[in-house]
């Protein structure tokens, strides 16, 4: 941390005014320093044990979605099928078990028959096949085959036709090209850094849709929200360049404006004053009057003077009659 000296002298203060000062003041000023300089330290670790806690709550939330795909998944593909499995398997014991006993009453009927009367009776009982075990209507399909997601049933193991093997294709073809040029809207056009495989992979290990884990992992959203700031504080600046621009138009109008007044004034002056008799304003001679000033010893005779005399009486002529115009112009 620097000293109060330092800072000081920073600012533009000389060797010379530090040492002048109270050093009571600096004692003063070293303690606010030092107040200001351990909040200051105090925050930064406030913060980044606040960036830590924010990382490892994200950390425990992806990791805590990934286990609960991971186990959607689990139950889908493991389960679900085991499931299906075991029904066949109790349909199948079922139906050994219906034949065994059959069977079973069939021989028994014969024995006793034979012994009885030395041959096989003609009313024993004849084999006939058991019937099929009853599997709920509208979970199996005319091939035998589970359908899925049945009402009341188990999901089965879906069979895959032609047109859904296109319709995947079609699906990931459809991914590639959004994720390409999402990306580069997002970006100002950028191409994608990682290949589609490999985004593939990691979207599989995370469980999510492939859009879904490109748009989070290259923060689709905040990029979006970035632009549309950005669009934002461009139509802020434009709006308050065109009232800026309109402003100073105004004003400029209302100087031309005024100097074009002035200007009109100026000339209606200079033409009353000037020598073209078409426009200068007719005014009555003044040598009667200089005549009667002289008579009554208003002012010197002019042929009575010298040279300097009639030189000073003519420049306070000309100042007196600046001075009645300007009165007149006020």
């Amino acid at each position: 941390m620097p000293t109060v000296a330092e800072i000081l002298k920073q600012t533009g203060f000389t060797d010379e005014q530090i040492s002048s000062l109270d050093p009571r003041a600096v004692t003063a000023f070293s303690s606010v320093l030092s107040s200001a300089e351990t909040e200051r330290q105090a925050a930064a670790v406030a913060a980044q044990k606040a960036e830590a806690d924010r990382l490892a709550w994200e950390k425990a939330k992806a990791d805590a979605e990934l286990l609960q795909r991971s186990n959607t998944q689990f139950y889908e593909e493991k389960i679900v099928p085991g499931l299906t499995s075991w029904q066949d398997e109790q349909v199948k014991l079922q139906t050994d078990k219906a034949n065994a006993e059959a069977l079973a009453a069939f021989y028994k009927a014969q024995n006793e028959g034979a012994r009885a009367a030395g041959f096989v009776p003609a009313d024993a009982p004849s084999f006939t096949t058991p019937p099929p075990v009853v599997v709920p209507p509208g979970t199996r399909d005319a091939a035998g085959r589970f359908v899925p997601n049945a009402p009341g049933s188990t999901p089965g193991s879906p069979a895959f036709t032609l047109d859904q093997i296109d319709q995947r294709l079609g699906n990931g073809v459809s991914n590639i090209g959004w994720a390409m040029q999402e990306y580069q809207r997002l970006t100002g056009g950028q191409f994608l850094p990682d290949p589609f495989d490999q985004l593939s992979r990691e979207a599989d290990a995370q469980k999510l849709p492939f859009r879904d884990y490109v748009a989070r992992k290259y923060d689709f959203n905040g990029k979006q929200q970035a632009i549309v700031q950005r669009q934002q504080q461009e139509l802020f600046a434009k709006e308050r360049a065109d009232e800026r621009m309109k402003t100073e138009s105004e004003w400029k109008a209302k100087l031309d404006a005024r100097e074009a007044e002035f200007a009109a004034k100026e000339k209606a002056r200079a033409e009353a004053g000037g020598n073209n008799p078409d426009v200068r304003i007719p005014v009555s001679s003044k040598v009667p009057e200089l005549q009667r000033q002289v008579q009554n010893k208003e002012i010197p005779d002019p042929l009575m003077m010298n040279e300097n005399q009639r030189r000073a009486q003519t420049a306070k002529m000309i100042r007196d009659q600046i001075s009645q115009k300007d009165q007149a112009a006020a």
